[in-house]
């Protein structure tokens, strides 16, 4: 696949909804010789990393805006092992 096609189909799916976005995510991973399990756990992964990048690795900012308690986040961060960057001191 070309670097033009790739970032064709990338504003596409940019332009989606995220249901319509995970849709596609989940058809792919149907096909994948991944696991249920597997994969929830790299979304989840994933998202964690995201999520703590914009809140700047601050857990309790991170709880208030995904409404998720932070001992909550904590644990979940143990358990698949993500280890968080230092927060930047102003």
């Amino acid at each position: 696949m070309t670097e033009k096609r790739i970032l064709e189909l990338t504003e596409h799916f940019e332009a989606l909804t995220i249901k319509k976005m995970m849709k596609v995510l989940a058809y792919k991973a149907s096909n994948s010789k991944l696991y249920f399990k597997e994969i929830m756990e790299e979304f989840e992964k994933t998202l964690l990393q995201v999520l703590l990048e914009k809140y700047d690795n601050n857990r309790l900012k991170m709880s208030i805006g995904i409404q998720l308690h932070r001992n909550t986040i904590t644990k979940k961060l143990e358990k698949l092992k993500i280890k968080e960057k230092k927060r930047k001191t102003k």
